[in-house]
């Protein structure tokens, strides 16, 4: 079973918003592209319309950024360059996997409740020490 979630901060490292969904059944590849979607979409909603886009996953910045999805078969991946292309200015990098880790924290929430997309507009509370040492 797949999760996805992510943070988005400010420059100085604070809390704006963090996400998780549980997705079932598909590939980490796919879950890593799920976890941008949602990133940006949340994003969107609240007015921003540029960031650096961070992951830990090296095969989704490459297709990302090199590649004509047109035909991919993967429908969200096509949604979430499209949006890249046509909606603000983002940008994306990877990071190492010990700089992921709030995201993947808040990723694993949802293997427990098992619900679709959850918005936290706050850090959940067991998470202000991983917050701090990352900041």
């Amino acid at each position: 079973m797949m999760t996805s979630g992510g943070v988005a901060r400010d420059q100085d490292g604070n809390w704006i918003v963090g996400f998780s969904r549980f997705l079932g059944i598909c590939s980490p590849f796919e879950a890593e592209i799920w976890s941008i979607l949602d990133g940006i979409l949340i994003l969107l909603s609240k007015g921003y319309r540029r960031t650096f886009i961070t992951t830990d996953n090296l095969e989704v910045v490459q297709t990302l950024t090199n590649m004509d999805l047109e035909d991919s078969g993967i429908t969200v991946l096509r949604r979430t360059q499209r949006i890249l292309q046509s909606e603000g200015e983002w940008r994306i990098k990877h990071i190492s996997r010990d700089q992921n880790s709030v995201a993947d924290r808040l990723a694993k929430l949802s293997l427990s409740w098992k619900s679709s997309l959850q918005v936290f507009d706050e850090a959940p509370k067991d998470f202000t020490d991983l917050l701090q040492g990352i900041k």
